[in-house]
């Protein structure tokens, strides 16, 4: 147990050891190269899946090491500006993420909006506009049927009764396509989302 704990350390240790590195790095003077390894270990940090929270207690950690090296007020005053510098670049790989997230949670936004008004259309054409049409069929059998003879009329029962399921059937699934607790749920979900720090 205790061999696979020291297994799982090590390369925490070993990313906390290449973030100092790199910072002393830059604030020594390292230029846009120390820079460009400072995004590369925000990639990698990202990739590793550690949270916000994990790089600011990392950074912190290097800094107070730059601290115990500094001398003087002068020098703090000269490499703190440089650490944040640092720390910005390392971090921007997480703001591209968020924008990126941000960007995918609009597009199925708009999906999700354009998907609900077409079911929407479908659902009125088969509530309206097919029960029209049954409608007049219902009509236009009934005035058939007045100058038919008994038997014959009771086969149009026996149609009328068929139309009858349709009805139901068409009923059900425009109820199916859109019930009216989705449009409840729905609206309920883009007041909350509004207040949603990444969804608003």
């Amino acid at each position: 147990m205790k061999t696979l704990t020291r297994q799982k350390a090590r390369p925490q240790a070993g990313f906390e050891e290449e973030y100092q590195s790199c910072l002393h790095q830059y604030v020594a003077g390292g230029g846009e190269l120390a820079l460009g390894r400072a995004y590369d270990l925000g990639r990698r940090a990202l990739a590793e899946r550690k949270s916000l929270v994990d790089m600011a207690s990392l950074h912190h950690q290097a800094v107070l090491a730059l601290v115990r090296r500094a001398e003087g007020e002068a020098r703090l005053a000269e490499f703190l500006p440089a650490t944040a510098e640092f720390l910005a670049e390392c971090l921007s790989p997480y703001e591209m993420a968020h924008r990126g997230f941000q960007e995918a949670v609009n597009a199925l936004r708009q999906l999700n909006e354009t998907l609900e008004e077409e079911i929407k259309r479908i659902a009125y054409a088969v509530h309206d506009e097919a029960g029209q049409l049954l409608v007049a069929v219902h009509l236009a059998l009934a005035e058939v049927a007045l100058g038919l003879p008994e038997p014959q009329q009771a086969q149009f029962s026996r149609i009328k009764e068929m139309l009858n399921e349709v009805e139901k059937h068409l009923r059900r699934y425009s109820h199916e396509l859109r019930p009216t607790i989705l449009d409840d749920l729905g609206e309920q979900a883009r007041l909350g989302n509004s207040h949603h720090p990444f969804l608003a």
